[in-house]
């Protein structure tokens, strides 16, 4: 529609005897082929994965026991945006990752591109093999019609419809 290609999402794997380098890519890459906002954390003898917008497996959470070789385990709604989970055992070494209740993401707000704010904010959720409640385990959620019409269409699209909709009667007539 416009001269902008559709951006191209995935997450590849390097490694370095030193963090400043040099690094030398995996030959199996990309590791995950979804996510522009991804959280990680140790998960049980693995790494899970939230990842959250563009590509094919968006909006799921994905698990691979050697930290390479992902899968998607679940698909999921209302993901945090560029999440920042609170990983109590990050540093621990564990072998046994406990996964996560909370963390922190960030909403950018509505309005023009150049006055537009990130607001952070906190996310709660179950992945943790310590928490056992139901609470966010309920898949239906519903919402009131103004949740998902709030946004509308802009100026532009109703006038690319119009001229959509005159050239289409156009067409007909001729």
């Amino acid at each position: 529609m416009n001269d902008k290609p559709e951006p191209v999402r995935g997450m590849g794997w390097a490694i370095a005897d030193n963090p400043l380098g040099p690094f030398k890519k995996r030959p199996l890459n990309p590791v995950l082929n979804s996510g522009h906002q991804t959280g990680l954390f140790p998960f049980k003898e693995g790494i899970a994965a939230l990842v959250i917008r563009h590509g094919n497996e968006y909006n799921t959470i994905q698990f691979a026991p050697d930290g390479i070789n992902f899968e998607v385990a679940s698909s999921v709604s209302l993901m945090p945006i560029a999440p920042g989970p609170y990983v109590a055992d990050a540093f621990t070494d564990t072998s046994d990752g406990r996964g996560i209740t909370w963390g922190l993401c960030h909403f950018t707000s509505d309005g023009e591109r150049d006055k537009r704010h990130s607001i952070v904010g906190r996310f709660d959720c179950h992945l943790s093999q310590d928490d056992h409640g139901p609470r966010f385990r309920e898949t239906e959620h519903f919402w009131p019609p103004d949740v998902y019409f709030r946004s509308g269409i802009s100026e532009a699209t109703i006038q690319q419809r119009k001229d959509m909709a005159k050239e289409n009667l156009q067409r007909d007539d001729g």
